[in-house]
């Protein structure tokens, strides 16, 4: 894209969040973007020389949604995993399957997941990538983040494959793998302060599931180099169990760290509770999955819950092995779950029923764009439309199918949209989606995809990896997180 590139959204009706007002914006106006940036935003702005003008009448203008927990190289293994518990996960996924890998597979697993992503709208993705496990595969997902043209956090994980199982898992080939991650690390940070593209759409980060094992210091010490690499974002997983407060005691806890799912507060209800104090206190955030929280037994969602105590918090797909690669079911699930479960203890404390719901659609709606950008640390840059931020933007068919007679295009979006109605997407400037299609050609990368995908189910037929569940189940038991 060149940096005169400069385009008139025209006619459009901008529906946005911005920081500081409790209500979305809604508002009709025109969109000038120049280079990357939204430079005016004003009823009748004329078109000057060498600006192509997108008509916008009866379409919608927002942010582009932000993705705050996705493992996006997974893609080369979609809808295998959407019947599985988190405990059979880890041994038909984590500790089999995900360390034979090819670095082939992981980059077109990764190239097509941002693709996907972008199809419908998300923009901006956090990608917790954990099958770096040789350098190889660390390059692979990397050139292909690069290549797809989405805006990433590109998060490597500080982990190895296991290289046994049974009788118990041992880690052989961790220390070495340890050494050459520190040195990439380093390597990447280099370049330009975690700038991995020189434009920043490409940003280094971490992620570190590694507190189960080692000590407070050794922990402290890694993730201290890697600030000073540095890294924008360090990312880990929470489920159940007691580690924020394990974060909070080594001194761990910041701004620019995003845990996903922290299933545990859904039944930490009292108000000065040290969990939620401690995310707070720090400015640490919380990405919310809910879709496979929900179905895999992670534990309910907080995604409320965090918005109600003030704790920055954004939503995630999680996995397309998994999930659907859009925000909407996110959006959907988080405020459903929500509602129902609000409804459900009115019930049976047999409390006065209530004349609105608690939770509206305008809480998701944030949670995927600003609230989003909040969490990893963009929000000076993206997560809403107005001058001067980033021109991550969409452009929605307001006469489609799904959405013709909608007068809230919040609403809309949250309850009624889906890729097809998602016209334009634009990422700092940039449009990857034109006119309902991809600009990026989809039918080679989905041919590669599907290859790569079918070799990897047949060297894990679904009967092996059964069986190895029930081995591990019948000796230990479901693993707990």
């Amino acid at each position: 894209m060149s940096p005169q590139t400069k385009y008139l959204l025209k006619g459009g009706t901008i529906a946005t969040f911005v920081q500081g007002k409790a209500s979305p914006l809604v508002k009709k106006a025109d969109v000038l973007v120049e280079g990357d940036t939204i430079t005016r935003i004003e009823q009748d702005i004329p078109a000057g020389p060498g600006v192509e003008v997108i008509d916008c009448e009866d379409k919608w203008i927002t942010p582009g949604f932000v993705d705050t927990h996705r493992h996006i190289f997974m893609t080369v293994l979609r809808a295998n995993h959407c019947d599985y518990l988190l405990s059979e996960y880890f041994i038909k996924m984590s500790w089999t399957v995900q360390g034979s890998l090819t670095p082939t597979e992981v980059g077109i697993g990764t190239l097509a997941g941002c693709l996907d992503a972008l199809h419908n709208g998300v923009t901006t993705i956090l990608d917790h990538f954990h099958a770096a496990h040789t350098p190889a595969h660390a390059d692979a997902a990397l050139s292909a983040v690069l290549e797809s043209g989405a805006r990433v956090i590109w998060a490597p994980a500080r982990q190895s494959a296991p290289t046994q199982l049974f009788p118990s898992m041992q880690f052989a080939n961790d220390a070495e793998t340890a050494r050459w991650q520190r040195e990439k690390l380093r390597e990447w940070g280099a370049k330009d302060k975690g700038k991995l593209r020189p434009d920043g759409r490409v940003r280094l980060g971490l992620a570190y599931d590694s507190m189960w094992q080692g000590t407070p210091d050794m922990h402290k010490e890694f993730l201290t180099y890697a600030r000073s690499v540095p890294v924008a974002v360090i990312t880990a997983h929470i489920v159940q169990g007691p580690g924020i407060l394990q974060w909070r005691d080594a001194g761990l806890l910041g701004p620019d760290v995003v845990f996903s799912h922290c299933n545990v507060l859904a039944e930490r209800t009292r108000p000065d509770d040290e969990m939620w104090a401690a995310l707070k206190e720090s400015g640490a955030a919380i990405a919310a999955t809910p879709a496979d929280e929900l179905g895999m037994a992670h534990g309910n969602p907080v995604s409320q819950d965090a918005l109600r105590r003030g704790v920055k918090c954004g939503l995630g797909v999680d996995a397309t092995s998994i999930n659907s690669g859009d925000l909407f079911t996110q959006m959907r699930f988080a405020l459903q779950w929500a509602r129902g479960h609000d409804h459900e203890r009115i019930r049976l404390n047999k409390e006065t029923p209530p004349f609105h719901n608690k939770d509206n659609s305008a809480d998701v709606f944030r949670l995927a764009t600003l609230g989003g950008a909040e969490a990893l640390g963009l929000a000076d840059l993206i997560g809403s439309v107005e001058v001067g931020k980033r021109a991550d933007l969409l452009v929605f068919d307001a006469n489609s199918v799904n959405l013709g007679g909608a007068a809230d295009p919040i609403a809309g979006v949250v309850f009624h949209a889906a890729s097809e109605d998602v016209e334009f997407v634009f990422v700092d400037g940039e449009i990857v989606k034109r006119n309902g299609k991809l600009v990026r050609e989809w039918g080679p990368v989905a041919k590669e995809l599907k290859k790569r995908a079918d070799e990897v189910r047949e060297r894990w037929p679904a009967d092996k990896l059964e069986e190895t569940w029930k081995k591990w189940y019948d000796t230990n038991g479901a693993p707990i997180f």
